[in-house]
Formats: structure tokens, C-alpha cells, sequence
């Protein structure tokens, strides 16, 4: 599958904010020492150019300044390693004059002209195309097509040119120079002072990406966290234009959802009151029915209302009550259940031991643990409670041997009042409510409840409850 280009940045707004950033500045970078490094060996090829120049027309100067028959004194001290000088006869020099400026730059060194001659296909011989007298950076000795006396970027270490030159006593001389490599256009250091600064840029852009993606992480935290802890204080509105309008909505909607939850607690506790009320009224005058199987099935008929409209009550609350969170005793808190549930005759076993308290809301963790064990009793055989426990876990796990529950329907079964006809038989009672608030209980914690059917038949319902949770 080919992936966009999209799918190839980092996930986070801060990693991409700062490569996109880096790249741009690294391409500018690139750029910059790309334009600086030719225009530098561009004028280090010209000095050298330069250099040779004044090297041959120095020799010339000496040699015709010796007055020593063949100018043996001035040839042996003009020999070296990368120019030599040596007498040759008239039948001997190259039919060619050198193309360029070469002729003319050593006849301004000399102050008079000097006739010059080349091998076939040298090119140029020594400087390039406009390197007359005078002339200034940008002409470039060797930077041309064909170009120099061997000083192009071309040369070869051990590449040699020749010139042969009619001296003013009418001798030829050939010269003979041997390149030597070229050596870096720029400095070493540079590259030292290139790594340093890159360091510097790339600090700063990673402080500055971070400082302009802090309110956006911190408006991420405070919307994942909105759900378990409406009372937080608001987000602080600061950063850009549009960081602070996105804090000032997120704050003007967590206004309005305290708000909602405040008036739907007052309108519950006014419906328990109002629903409690005539169902006490029945109950008082079902009493009065002489036929004792009527008087026991609209006592039944009450009791289903009255659990109805309890678990009701239960999920709407939505267990967001104000309860403090502290430290809680697992093992306790499950050894207690379990023998509420044995004085029932609803015998349980526990396996594993938690391995610390855990902090979190007492009442609420109750009511969970209890749904699933009730769950585990209508529904399944033989349940049984496993803990486990790490740094970052806590895992109650609630098991039984029954039929459990179909593949399809272990999505929904948490969904307020759905009750999949497979695994809830109208004989068990309750109204669908008792797992959506288990689920309701462990998003609080932020944790979750995991459902799965077991291998060897029935249902393990997990709870799962970070160690990191604060409330």
C-alpha cells in the first residue's frame, strides 16, 4: 500500500512544527554554503592562478638577469619541486600560442611583451577566459571550459603544463609546472563554527516549537481529563490569537456541562422523591387486596419499579458525585464482598492479592466490583475473582463458566438498557443498566472494562485501573 506523504511526518504537532522548521533551515543552510563555497574556491583558484603567475614571471625576470653562460646560477635556483626550468633549442618549441589571457597577465608582470608558445590542446594554458591585467575576482584563473594552467577545480595531483618563452637574449626556456591538489575552499574551523551554530538554531527552534505547542498539549490533557473531573480548575487562557480563543470555548463548555450535571442532580433527587412517594402509596394499599396471589404479584410488580427506578437513578447520577478520592484497601474491599455474598449463599473465591491501596473513589468501586459479581451469579456458574497487579495496573477480573455473550453484541453490552436475548433471560430482571456503569466507574478512574468471551465457555470482565490515577 503506498502511503501519502502525510502519513510519513511525526504524529505530534510539536515533532512536525520542528522538522518542518529544521528542514527549512537546513535547506537554507545548504544553500547558502553552496553559494559561499564556489564563490570562495572560485577566488582561492584565482589567487593560485595568480600566484603561478608571478612564479613564471619571476623566473623569466631571473633568468634573464643572469649573465652566467646557459643561465646555469638562475636555472638552479629556480628549480623546485612543482616548477622546472630547461634550456631548449629554437626546433624544439610548441607551434602553438596559448589561448586567454596568459600571454598579456605575464607581460604586465614583466612590463614587456614575451613570445609564448603552448602544446596542441592546452587549452587556455594557465588562467581563464578575461583574466587580463587588473582583473578582479569573479574572472577566475582556470574557471572556465579548457580552463588554466592547471589551477582549474578539475586538476589532477601530478597534472603538468608547460610554457615555452623566448627570453630578451633570444634563448627559449621551457617551464614546466606540476599541480599539486587543490586544497578546501574553506577554512576548517568553519565547519566547527557551521556545527555550532546549527546546535544554537536547532535549540532555539525546539524551545520556540515548544512554547507554541505547550497550550495546545495543555487543552489536550484538559479535555481528555473533562470527563473525570468536571470541578478542575478552567484552562489558563494564554498563547496565540487562536490558542486562547480554543481555551476560552473549551472553558465556556466545561461552564456549561457543570452547569447541566448541577441541575440534572437537583432534578434526580427531586424525581427519587417524587417517584418514592406513590410506590410507599401502593405498597400500603396493596396490602388491603384480599386475594393473597393479586397482593403478591402487584408486590412483585413494586419491587421491579422500585429496583428499575433505582439502577435509573444510579446511571444518571452517573457516579460523578463529589466523592473524595483516598486510599483504598483492594484486598479488603473484595474479602468483605465476598462474604457479603456467601451469607447470601452466593459462594465466590478470590486469586491474587493487590500489592498496594489503591487511590481512588470507595463507593463507586463497590458498586462496579458488586455489578459484575452480580452479573457473574445471574448469568454464569462457578464465578471467581482474579487480581492482578503491577506499576502501572490494577486488574480486577470477575470470571464465571456460563454461556457468555455473543461475539456481536460485546460492543453494545455496556450501552445503557441493551440486553442481548442470548445472554439475559427475561427471568434475571434489571433493565441493561449494570455494566454501562461498571464502564461509567472505570472511565472515572481512568481506566476501562474489557469483556471477553473465555475459551472454555463463559465471560471474563476485566477492570482495569492505572496505578498513575490522581482524581
Amino acid at each position: 500500500m503506498i502511503r501519502s506523504p502525510a502519513s510519513l511526518l511525526p504524529a505530534s504537532l510539536f515533532a512536525r512544527m520542528a522538522l518542518i522548521l529544521l528542514a527549512g533551515l537546513l535547506a537554507a543552510q545548504s544553500l547558502s554554503l553552496w553559494l559561499h563555497w564556489g564563490e570562495r574556491a572560485e577566488v582561492v583558484t584565482e589567487a593560485r592562478g595568480l600566484h603561478m603567475a608571478d612564479r613564471i614571471a619571476d623566473a623569466i625576470r631571473r633568468l634573464e638577469a643572469d649573465p652566467t653562460p646557459g643561465h646555469r646560477r638562475a636555472i638552479a635556483q629556480i628549480q623546485s619541486g612543482d616548477l622546472r626550468v630547461a634550456l631548449i633549442d629554437e626546433n624544439e618549441v610548441h607551434p602553438n600560442a596559448p589561448r586567454g589571457q596568459i600571454q598579456a597577465t605575464i607581460a604586465a608582470r614583466l612590463g614587456s611583451g614575451r613570445d609564448i608558445r603552448s602544446p596542441g590542446g592546452m587549452g587556455s594554458g594557465m588562467m581563464g577566459r578575461g583574466m587580463g591585467p587588473g582583473a578582479g575576482p569573479g574572472t577566475g584563473y582556470g574557471m572556465g571550459s579548457g580552463a588554466g594552467f592547471g589551477m582549474g577545480r578539475m586538476a589532477l595531483e601530478g597534472a603538468v603544463r608547460t610554457l615555452d618563452v623566448r627570453l630578451n637574449d633570444g634563448q627559449w626556456v621551457r617551464i614546466t609546472a606540476t599541480l599539486v591538489p587543490d586544497a578546501p575552499a574553506l577554512p576548517r574551523n568553519f565547519y566547527m563554527y557551521l556545527l555550532l551554530s546549527l546546535a544554537i538554531v536547532v535549540a532555539v527552534v525546539m524551545l520556540v516549537v515548544r512554547q507554541a505547542t505547550r497550550p495546545l498539549q495543555q487543552l489536550a490533557q484538559a479535555a481528555d481529563s473533562l470527563g473525570q473531573n468536571l470541578d478542575a480548575p478552567p484552562l489558563v487562557e494564554a498563547g496565540s490569537t487562536e490558542v486562547r480563543t480554543a481555551a476560552q470555548a473549551f472553558n465556556r463548555m466545561r461552564a456549561k456541562l457543570r452547569r447541566l450535571i448541577d441541575e440534572r442532580s437537583r432534578a434526580l433527587a427531586a424525581v427519587s422523591h417524587d417517584l418514592r412517594t406513590p410506590l410507599t402509596r401502593l405498597r400500603l394499599r396493596s396490602e388491603l387486596i384480599d386475594d393473597e396471589r393479586l397482593r403478591e404479584q402487584m408486590a412483585a410488580d413494586i419491587d421491579a419499579m422500585a429496583q428499575m427506578i433505582d439502577a435509573t437513578l444510579d446511571y444518571l447520577r452517573g457516579l460523578r458525585e463529589n466523592e473524595p478520592v483516598r486510599p483504598i484497601d483492594i484486598n479488603a474491599l473484595l474479602a468483605s464482598l465476598a462474604e457479603d455474598f456467601a451469607a447470601l449463599g452466593r459462594p465466590i473465591t478470590v486469586e491474587g492479592l493487590a500489592n498496594d491501596s489503591y487511590n481512588g473513589r470507595l463507593s463507586a468501586l463497590r458498586r462496579a466490583i458488586q455489578n459484575l459479581m452480580d452479573n457473574a451469579f445471574k448469568y454464569g456458574r462457578n464465578p471467581r475473582i482474579i487480581v492482578s497487579d503491577d506499576e502501572t495496573d490494577l486488574r480486577i477480573s470477575v470470571e464465571d463458566e456460563g454461556p457468555g455473550i455473543p461475539p456481536e453484541a460485546l460492543d453494545r453490552v455496556t450501552e445503557p438498557f441493551y440486553r442481548p436475548d442470548a445472554a439475559r433471560a427475561s427471568d434475571t430482571g434489571g433493565v441493561g443498566l449494570g455494566l454501562s456503569i461498571v464502564r461509567d466507574v472505570a472511565l472515572l478512574h481512568g481506566g476501562e472494562l474489557a469483556l471477553a468471551n473465555r475459551p472454555q465457555g463463559g465471560l471474563s470482565a476485566a477492570l482495569r485501573l492505572p496505578r498513575n490515577f490522581v482524581g
